[in-house]
């Protein structure tokens, strides 16, 4: 498996996504504008959820963002005991959510989408980058993030949401530009660690290669439960993974079944398929 990009630095610097945030959220808007009821109603690729659904899911996660970090305001906190707990605590959440807003119209839904957007982006610019942000991001393994991570995080949520409801219509947009991506790829990578893991695997190491405009190698170590990101070359592990960047951002999404995953890989099997495990979700 041949590599043709040049293999990066496992060193990662901020990502810093706020002056492309309004635009993003700015050409969901316009999209949904001259959307029929037929498009609002059209299954995306998360079983039964509509586009207008995940529109309304979109304006929770501003909400709830807005009300717990600009205005320190917290409903009855549940009871967290384990990740599983605060993913069914998430997924009750939105499911809850998204049952009492099918009531409203997609105008209304509009509506809240640009106010709530435009709020979230504005507070978001408040943030000192290298403060302690209110919750970790926790698809990256870490028990303590800084406000550009999370604020990145956000936008990856975003992101995804909109080409999940462009998949659906089949309007792919500029999404996959470099500008709108590169920030995208360059959050999901640090999901890889946390999935290659996992392996039953004592000590390994791995390259995988993310093509595209906006990918790279990234070249994995395994050492005493304990996996990070080193400089190597293709050459020098046996275990390489090789996949196309749009797929990769489908695979860390759960926007495509794993079974239908597209990658090359070469090597110990149990060892590249962790990649199959990788996610970028609370899901």
């Amino acid at each position: 498996m041949e590599s043709s990009h040049t293999e990066i630095s496992s060193k990662q610097e901020v990502i810093n996504v706020l002056d492309i945030f309004p635009e993003l959220n700015q050409g969901l808007i316009e999209l949904l504008e001259g959307f029929s009821q037929d498009e609002w109603e059209k299954e995306t690729c998360l079983k039964g959820r509509s586009v207008k659904d995940l529109v309304s899911h979109l304006i929770d996660t501003s909400l709830r963002r807005l009300a717990m970090d600009r205005d320190h305001y917290f409903s009855e906190a549940p009871e967290i005991h384990s990740r599983e707990d605060l993913v069914e605590f998430i997924q009750s959440q939105n499911r809850d959510w998204i049952l009492a807003t099918r009531r409203l119209s997609p105008n209304m839904l509009l509506s809240l989408l640009k106010s709530s957007g435009d709020e979230l982006v504005d507070f978001l610019g408040t943030l000192e980058l290298h403060e302690k942000a209110l919750f970790p991001v926790d698809w990256a393994g870490e028990s303590q993030s800084e406000n550009w991570f999370d604020i990145a995080r956000e936008y990856t949520e975003k992101w995804h949401h909109q080409m999940q409801i462009r998949d659906a219509v089949g309007r792919e947009g500029p999404l996959y530009e470099t500008r709108f991506f590169q920030p995208i790829i360059d959050s999901f990578i640090k999901a890889l660690p946390v999935a290659f893991n996992q392996s039953n695997r004592a000590e390994f190491t791995v390259a995988i290669e993310i093509t595209g405009t906006c990918g790279g190698t990234y070249f994995l170590e395994k050492k005493a439960h304990s996996t990070g990101f080193v400089e190597g070359k293709l050459e020098q592990t046996s275990n390489r993974v090789k996949i196309d960047q749009k797929e990769f951002c489908k695979l860390v999404t759960n926007s495509k079944l794993k079974e239908a995953i597209e990658f090359e890989a070469v090597g110990d099997s149990e060892v590249t398929n962790q990649l199959l495990l990788v996610v970028a979700v609370m899901s």
